[in-house]
Order: structure tokens, then C-alpha cells, then sequence
């Protein structure tokens, strides 16, 4: 799993400079010396997560029944290839919903669709009818706002709302949402950091299902406030294991207490 990296004061510190004159990723070894903190999705790493290895479970599947046999190959090398097929349709997966992600980030209550995003645009109109429904008083979304807190994680916010504490975040599913399945499963966990780290008033937050595969469908979950509240409790026992796993303690005081 990719890992990404917050100085204290938020800004991204995804990638570092080679000597080369290339990029590589952040790792350890840079916030140890930077004194960077990891972002709310890598401290999150460290839980199960049953919803997504169910689904990537179900891609090794399909790729076992969809793969055709070689002549002559062995156990050991279709198994390799099985693996190697069902990653593949999940970084697809992952490289449009990026890309639909992006669009809502730069677009929903913006001024207009850039080009770029235009084949999004059913996905952003989506996004804003939903928003508009589900909170129909507040005004003051803020996109993409990136924090660092003192106990020692940070993170990027798809949308929030500085005046009532409201935090939504953006999932891309395949479907059109028509089946009844549940899609909230442990978001509020990653909600609730959010809300804590910046420092925002406790309230509900949401999370906004925008279909890959349907352009224009879309589902939402509204967390309580006292899930939410449940949330940061699992959240602060993950960074706790956290720290203990990688033997790092990025929390502002134990950094200024190493300098």
C-alpha cells in the first residue's frame, strides 16, 4: 500500500528528489528526518478492512475463471498471472476513480467544468444534487484542505464545512447502487480523523458513493455524530499501533523532544 506524508503545518510531502534529478516516494526513512507525519489512510493501514479484501478476493476470482490456461504451465506460474490480471482491473479501478475523485475535488460548487474534466461532468452534477440534498443550508464548502495535528497524522479533506464541522469524503464504486447492497462499512474512521485534525465542531459527516460504471449515479451514507465519535476512538487506537509498529512517534511533542 502507498503511504503518504504531512509536514506539520499540512502541506503534501508526497514525493522527495532523487539524485538523479527524478522523484521517488516519501517512505519512513524521510519523516524520520523531516519530521513528517502519515496521513490519516496510513495510519488506517494498519486495521483489517473485510469490505476491500472481500473485493479483492472476488477480482482474483474472476480473473481465475476469465484467464485462459497456457499449454504446459504450471500451478505456480497461472497463479502469477491470476495475481498479476486481478491487480490490473484493480488499479484500473483505482486510476478512474482518481480521475472522478479529481473532478468533484476541483469542480462541485466551483465555476463551471474545465475541459479536462468534462467527460465528469454527469459525476460532478451528481455530486452537487447530492450534497445540495443532504445539507441544503450549508454554504461554506471548502475543498481540498490539507492539515497536520499535533498528536501526529495529517490528511487531505475532499470537502468540509469550517462552520458546522460537516466533513464529506468521496468513494468511487462499479455499479449503479440499484442492488441494496451496504457501502458504509469503517469510513467514519477516516471522517472522524478529519474532523479532529482540523480541528472542526462535532457533527455528522458523510460519505458520497459516485458510480465508475453509471455516469450520474450516485449514493451517500450521513454518519451521526456519536458514530463519528466511535470513529475517532478506533482511529486513535490505530495510530497508537501505528506508532508502535513503525517505532516512530510523529506526534508534535515527541518530535520536538528528539530535535
Amino acid at each position: 500500500m502507498s503511504e503518504h506524508w504531512y509536514s506539520k503545518d499540512g502541506k503534501p510531502c508526497y514525493e522527495q528528489a532523487t539524485l538523479k534529478g527524478g522523484l521517488r516516494a516519501t517512505d519512513l526513512r524521510d519523516a524520520r528526518k523531516l519530521g513528517l507525519v502519515p496521513s490519516v489512510t496510513t495510519v488506517l493501514g494498519v486495521l483489517a478492512k473485510p469490505a476491500l479484501t472481500n473485493w479483492m478476493v472476488d477480482q482474483g476470482i474472476l480473473a481465475a475463471l476469465t484467464l485462459p490456461r497456457v499449454d504446459g504451465e504450471s500451478e505456480t506460474d497461472f497463479l502469477r498471472r491470476v495475481k498479476e490480471d486481478s491487480k490490473q482491473q484493480g488499479k484500473l479501478a483505482a486510476e478512474e476513480g482518481t480521475r472522478i475523485h479529481d473532478a468533484c475535488e476541483h469542480c462541485v460548487f466551483g465555476d463551471g467544468v474545465p475541459d479536462r474534466f468534462m467527460p465528469y461532468a454527469k459525476h460532478i452534477s451528481a455530486v452537487e444534487d447530492e450534497l445540495t440534498r443532504l445539507f441544503p443550508d450549508v454554504t461554506d464548502w471548502i475543498a481540498e484542505k490539507s492539515f497536520g495535528h499535533e498528536s501526529g497524522f495529517g490528511g487531505k479533506v475532499d470537502l468540509h464545512s469550517p462552520s458546522t464541522g460537516i466533513v464529506v469524503d468521496y468513494k468511487g464504486k462499479d455499479g449503479d447502487f440499484s442492488d441494496g447492497k451496504k457501502l458504509a462499512y469503517d469510513q467514519h474512521w477516516q471522517l472522524a480523523a478529519y474532523q479532529r485534525g482540523m480541528l472542526l465542531p462535532r457533527n455528522v459527516c458523510a460519505n458520497i458513493f459516485v458510480s465508475r460504471s453509471h455516469p450520474g449515479k450516485v449514493a451517500s451514507h450521513v454518519w451521526k455524530a456519536e458514530s463519528v465519535e466511535d470513529g475517532w476512538r478506533v482511529f486513535q487506537a490505530a495510530l497508537n499501533v501505528w506508532k508502535a509498529l513503525r517505532k516512530f512517534d510523529p506526534s508534535f511533542d515527541a518530535m520536538q523532544k528528539a530535535a
